[in-house]
């Protein structure tokens, strides 16, 4: 599939990967309230999907290591080809970040990618679609459209790991950016980051979905550790519990 930009990428949904794209590239979703990226940096994207944020912080600035991360096998294929095609430095692998290192059960929605998750919903997923749809500019008549036949789900068994486990096996010393994605399981990642490996990051941007006091459980083990946080939600997500948090270290901050 060609992007509006004219970079060609490997895909699994035209329309999701539209959607992808019109979020990261043309509304820079992740450059905001302080988040900038430095050459030589490393970022770590957990919830890579097909790769689109990699892409797009490897074409904002050159010179960026990835560590990305999609336990479903299919998006993972599709990651690590965009990854080959443009050249981007760095490791996809097929596992999801948690609190726990062991195996889990990812319930993969084969065409609406972006939603699988281990804590699914199929029903409330699919409001939230549809509500999304409809606020994006669609009609009634075309979003069912595109709902419907949208009920395969499958169970996918995949590798777990925590942070702590990755950063010490692969001997990072810093993470310039923490890109997490993860349909909410966002906290479960933080929480797999060990005391003496928080100093090693120094920026966070996230995907939160508030159930049960996530959202101020997250951003309070941000600011424990130095970072300051700022909180956003998409018009088109108004009245939902989906957020983006963006956190920077504060100077002098040390975690």
């Amino acid at each position: 599939m060609n992007l509006p930009n004219g970079l060609m990428v490997s895909h699994i949904s035209s329309g999701e990967t539209a959607l992808l794209y019109r979020d990261i590239f043309a509304e820079r979703c992740y450059m905001q309230h302080g988040i900038t990226l430095s050459p030589g940096g490393t970022v770590f994207d957990v919830g890579a999907n097909i790769g689109m944020s990699a892409l797009f912080f490897h074409t904002e600035c050159a010179g960026l290591t990835f560590h990305c991360f999609e336990p479903a096998p299919i998006p993972y294929t599709a990651l690590s080809t965009n990854l080959q095609t443009h050249g981007i430095q760095g490791t996809a692998t097929r596992c999801a970040l948690s609190d726990y290192s062991g195996t889990g059960r990812l319930t993969y929605y084969p065409d609406s990618t972006v939603m699988s998750g281990f804590h699914a919903d199929a029903a409330s997923e699919a409001a939230l679609t549809r509500s999304f749809l409809l606020r994006s500019g669609f009609d009634e008549e075309d979003v069912e459209d595109m709902l419907a036949g949208r009920h395969e789900v499958l169970e996918i068994e995949c590798p777990v790991r925590t942070l702590s486990e990755v950063i010490a096996e692969r001997g990072v010393t810093s993470i310039d950016l923490l890109k997490v994605d993860v349909e909410k399981s966002e906290l479960e990642v933080l929480r797999g980051l060990g005391e003496a490996d928080w100093p090693k990051v120094r920026q966070v941007v996230a995907e939160v979905h508030d159930l049960d006091g996530t959202l101020k459980a997250f951003t309070s083990l941000l600011e424990k550790h130095g970072f300051g946080v700022a909180v956003e939600q998409d018009a088109l997500l108004a009245e939902t519990e989906i957020y983006e948090v963006f956190a920077v270290r504060k100077a002098g901050e040390a975690g």
